[in-house]
């Protein structure tokens, strides 16, 4: 083993005590010291010397890591999103970092020793106070929300979560900043009473414009009804008296009659079907629509249409609103395929992103899907469709479709028939 110059010094001192050691025992004991003893005791010396050397270094390397690890707690501790507090069973500050220091408009170096009572607005001491309680006598965490002073800055509102220590003499706290949550809550309950309001105006509109609507209907058929009956009176009692063309107007009147009264009931019809009473079972579309096609064949046995109607569709929603959903669609269906030759009309289902899709499908004239977005539209008809109807009947179907949580849609190429889709829930 080399020894460098530094150490000389050092070994000459160990060996001087080794040397007085090894006499003293070699004079108790009574024999001498020799040569070989002499260089043994040197070399356990050395090797001694060298592992204090080698512990210190490791206690050095220990230092540094620990000193290390130090630092980065401590950064973590100080810029930590959230503030740390420790605060003693009165509620004195005796740590914080540098965020809680921040939330508490306050340097950290003037915190200590402080009543955190005093950053709480006043009206929430009981709060407080009641949390604080609870914290060194349960186990457990507890959690309070308090506004704390101001100061000249905006109000700032804490969610407060502590837990005791392990001595039970203090409490470690967390201070987390819900002033934006407590801001949006405020504000939704500004939105909730604005809607409300808005919700009670909506109900009281509707039930003014259901008093109107029949008010109107009242006052409209008393004279239609007048119109029709002179009508006819005209009709049976001077037929004979009036020439062919006073005949045609009287004609005209009368049907024109009716079909104000067709109209009235269909406004109605509409205006009451977003208040009708939902009732929601089983439903047999195929069936229902079924009944519908035998309905339309019956009216106008001259018409050749085929109707393609998928046997077992089955859908949850009410029956009623259902029926009138698929007698609109169909009943479109059958007056737009008119009285060409092979007409055929199609209902089924099909299956898209694993829910249920329905249709109703003909092979008519068709649209321009650039014109789709008036399909629906209340008293809204396609422009060059000298087809009978009031423009409301897709409007009801929208409608149905929207009291059941669905969507409704169509495709459409000019003179290569339309489909009609929908979904329900």
């Amino acid at each position: 083993m080399v020894i460098s110059k530094e150490n000389v010094p050092a070994v000459v001192q160990l060996r001087r005590r080794a040397d007085k050691q090894q006499r003293t025992t070699a004079m108790e004991k009574g024999f001498s010291r020799t040569g070989d003893e002499i260089s043994r005791l040197l070399h356990e010396l050395q090797v001694h010397q060298l592992e204090l050397e080698m512990q210190n270094s490791e206690l050095r390397q220990a230092r540094d890591e620990v000193e290390q690890v130090l630092e980065n707690y401590t950064d973590l501790y100080d810029f930590a999103p959230v503030g740390y507090v420790t605060l003693s069973q009165s509620g004195e500050i005796r740590a914080a970092n540098l965020t809680a220091a921040g939330l508490l408009g306050m340097e950290r170096s003037r915190l200590a020793g402080r009543d955190f009572g005093l950053f709480v607005a006043s009206e929430a001491h009981p709060v407080f106070t009641t949390f604080l309680g609870k914290v060194f006598v349960r186990p457990g965490k507890e959690s309070c929300e308090v506004p704390l002073t101001t100061a000249g800055r905006s109000r700032l509102y804490v969610q407060i979560e502590a837990v005791v220590s392990a001595s039970g003499q203090e409490c470690r706290a967390v201070l987390i900043d819900i002033s934006g949550r407590r801001q949006m809550e405020e504000k939704l309950v500004i939105l909730n009473t604005d809607l409300d309001t808005r919700a009670a105006e909506l109900a009281a509109a509707n039930l003014e414009l259901e008093a109107f609507n029949y008010t109107v209907s009242h006052d409209l058929r008393r004279p239609l009804t007048v119109i029709s009956g002179y009508c006819q009176v005209l009709r049976d009692l001077c037929r004979n008296q009036l020439e062919a063309e006073s005949l045609r107007y009287i004609d005209e009147m009368y049907e024109g009659s009716l079909q104000m009264n067709r109209l009235i009931d269909t406004f109605l019809n509409f205006s009451c079907m977003t208040r009708v009473a939902m009732k929601y079972e089983k439903v047999n579309l195929s069936q229902i629509a079924e009944e519908i096609a035998k309905g339309l064949k019956a009216a106008e046995p001259e018409r050749r249409a085929t109707f393609q109607i998928a046997t077992g569709i089955v859908a949850s929603g009410d029956a009623g609103l259902l029926s009138a959903l698929l007698d609109n669609l169909i009943g479109n269906a059958w007056k737009f395929c008119g009285i060409q030759k092979g007409a055929v009309i199609e209902f089924g289902v099909a299956e898209q992103e694993g829910k249920p899709v329905y249709f109703v499908r003909d092979n008519g004239p068709g649209f321009e899907m650039a014109l789709a977005d008036k399909l629906f539209i209340p008293f809204q008809r396609l422009p060059g469709t000298d087809i009978e109807g009031h423009g409301i009947g897709l409007a009801t179907v929208e409608r149905i479709v929207k009291r059941h949580g669905g969507r409704v849609w169509a495709e459409s190429k000019q003179d290569q028939g339309a489909t009609f889709f929908f979904t329900l829930e």
